[in-house]
Formats: structure tokens, sequence, C-alpha cells
């Protein structure tokens, strides 16, 4: 067992990243405002997504280097898309994380501190246990935090199962087509199961894989770790919707959107509908699934901004890594931002969700650019089926974004 647990590693790592504020929140607020009527939308979301990610998993394998330097080839345009893409996961993206794993600790320990007091204070935690750059510490800890959630998780929705639909409960509502409605699709469609640009992040994982383990980490076993990630990030938010529609659809009560407040209203819903004796699980998931979110969002951001800034000033790639200076650069990026610009978490956390909504499209198009470009060889070449795929989710992403934007300007 623990030697096929060392050979998975990259998979668990988006796993961690995938299921975040993207199933704790919404897939939960999902269960809970529409029943099961959107578990659809969330299947078909994570499904259109899957050759943008698969392509990346494709590309390290082919290349044995990260996206990044992918498009660094194809064009310029594709730097700035991806540089705007880095500064919301570092900073923007990283800081609502921090935040909702803020507000899980203040409910849990009963902390007396502000959540942007406590989020600061879990992010130099995080930090300080990375510091030393070592991509196998933070895939220890994540990989561990993911099996933890995961069996939490799918004990939790089977206590859950028996009510669902209890006391003559329907489990499906009837949709009505409005803004409110309209605007949740859209961010359900931008961070489920995350933005496109995660494949980014997973093909500097596996580089860092192979660096470590290249002999046990080859083609076949990378792409069997990426299905396991990806497929659990799938099994897993319907596991939150079941879970939302059974203990919160029709039944009164809404979900706060504030961290501490929304852990609380969960945490206690959960535990009055299912028992008292279900908080340590509930409780316990529910920490683990945001903490590993930001831990492996503090290992990689830092990694692909070094490499960002080092192809467009022409760095050495073999020269030493500058991990230690772009984490301290995050970790500042994020104290400002949860100290002087979180006015709005509701807001914070949109717009996070909608960049990566904007954005889907064109990193579904550059992934496919960097798979097919000349120098990759024909066995790592996607197969037609898997083109047609992409070009259904870009095309559907781009719609996706053009709704975004006509709700922004036009309603």
């Amino acid at each position: 067992m623990t030697n096929i647990l060392s050979r998975i590693g990259p998979g668990m790592m988006l796993a961690a990243v995938g299921v975040g504020v993207s199933h704790l929140v919404y897939s939960t607020q999902a269960g809970a405002d529409y029943g099961l009527s959107l578990l659809w939308l969330i299947i078909a979301v994570t499904l259109i997504k899957y050759p943008a990610f698969r392509f990346a998993v494709d590309y390290a394998n082919a290349t044995g280097e990260s996206l990044v330097r992918a498009y660094g080839e194809i064009s310029k345009l594709a730097l700035v898309w991806l540089m705007a893409g880095f500064v919301v996961d570092t900073f923007i993206a990283t800081s609502a994380v921090a935040m909702v794993t803020a507000g899980l600790f203040i409910n849990i320990f009963d902390i007396s501190y502000s959540p942007p007091q406590v989020a600061i204070a879990i992010t130099f935690f995080s930090a300080i246990i990375l510091m030393n750059g070592q991509y196998a510490k933070a895939e220890n800890i994540v990989r561990s935090l993911v099996l933890v959630f995961s069996l939490l998780t799918l004990a939790a929705v089977l206590f859950a199962l028996p009510i669902l639909g209890s006391n003559d409960r329907p489990i499906f509502a009837d949709i009505d087509i409005n803004l409110e409605l309209s605007l949740f699709v859209i961010a359900v469609a931008g961070w489920m199961p995350m933005p496109t640009n995660g494949a980014v992040l997973f093909s500097k994982w596996v580089c860092e894989k192979r660096k470590l383990n290249a002999a046990e980490f080859k083609d076949e076993v990378a792409i069997r770790d990426f299905k396991i990630g990806y497929f659990l990030t799938l099994f897993l938010a319907v596991c939150f919707v079941v879970m939302g529609t059974a203990v919160l659809f029709e039944t009164g009560r809404t979900v706060p959107v504030t961290p501490p407040e929304f852990a609380s209203e969960l945490f206690r819903v959960f535990t009055e509908t299912i028992g008292q004796w279900s908080y340590p699980i509930i409780a316990s998931a529910g920490l683990a699934v945001m903490w590993s979110t930001l831990i492996a969002l503090m290992d990689v951001m830092p990694r692909l901004t070094d490499r960002l800034s080092g192809i467009m000033t022409g760095r050495h790639k073999d020269l030493p890594d500058r991990y230690k200076l772009f984490s301290a650069i995050q970790v500042t990026g994020i104290v400002i931002i949860l100290l002087f610009l979180l006015s709005s978490f509701k807001a914070f956390l949109y717009f996070a969700t909608s960049v990566g909504l904007i954005a889907a499209p064109t990193i579904g198009y550059y992934n496919y650019k960097a798979i097919t470009s000349p120098k990759i060889p024909e066995k790592y070449r996607p197969k037609p089926s898997l083109v047609i795929w992409n070009w259904a989710c870009i095309i559907i992403m781009t719609m996706f974004a053009i709704g975004f934007v006509y709700t922004r300007i036009a309603v």
C-alpha cells in the first residue's frame, strides 16, 4: 500500500486544489438552493474541462517541461494571459482559500480573532512548513490530507443519504431562469472542479514528481495518477451536492457567505440533522479540504512564478530556483489583500471565479497548441476524439464567458 501511494502525488495535488471552495462552498450551495437539479451541470463542466488537463500531463510526459515553457514558445500574448492567471491564483484565489480555511479554524477551535487575522496566521504557518522548497514535503502533506478528507466526506455522505428527501421534501427544484441562477451557473462553470489554468499547475507537479522518482513515475503512471486525482474531484463534488440536498434543501435554512458564519451554519445543520456525534467527521473533512488546497497553492505558485519570470527574463533554467523569494512575495501579497482590500468576501470570491471563467477558453486553446506543436512526438499527440472534445470545451466555455460579460454589462 505504501509503495502504491508513493507512486501517486501530482493527482493528489490536483485534487487538493480542485476540492476546495468549488466543492465545500459551491457544490454544497448547489444542493442547498437547487437540490439535485444542478448535479448534471457540475458533472458536465468537470467533464468538459478534462482535455485541457489531459494535455498538461501529456505535454509534461513528452517534454519534461511544464506548460509555462510551452506558453513562452507560443507567443508573448500567451505569457501575458498566463501572468494574469498567476496573479489571480497567487494572490486572490489563495487569499480566498485562506479566508475559508480561517473560518473553519475559528468555528472548530472557537478562536476569538478576526477571520483576516487567523487567515494571515495560517498563511504564515503554511509558508514556514513549505519554506525549504521541497516538493516532496508538500506532496506528503497534501496526499495525507486528501486521503483523510476523501474518506471523511464519503462517510458523511453515507450518513446523509438516509435523510435525502425526508419529511416528504423534494430532491429537485423547480428551476426559474433568472439573474441569480445565471450568476451561480457562471461561478460553477468558472471554478468547477477548478479554473482551467489549474492544468498549468498540474504540469509543474508532474515535472517535480519526475525529478524525485523518474524510474517509477513513467508516462502511463503519470496518466493514471492524473485520472485518479481528476475524477476524485468529480466524485467528491457529487458527494457535496448530495449532502447539501439532504441537509439543507427545502429546510428554510441558507448557507451564509462569510467564512466563519458559513462554517458555523454548515457544521450546525449537519450535526443537527445527522447527529452531534458526526461533528468531528464533518469538521475534520472540511478543515482537511481547505487546508490541503492552501498548501497545494502555496507550494506550486512560487515555483511557477519563478519559472515564468525566468522565461520572460531569459534566466537559465539550470540556475538555483528562487522558491523562497517568490513564496515571500506571495505571502506579502496575501497579507496586504486580507488586511486592506477584502471589503466584501462574496464579491472577492466571485471576482476570482469570474476571472477563471473568462480565461478558460484561451487556456484550452493554448494547451491544445502546446500538445500539437512540432516538437511533440507523435505518440503523445491527442487522438481526434480528444481534439474534438477540447474544441467543444473551448466553444462552451466561450459561451459561458460571453454570458458573464453580458450579465455585467446589460443586466
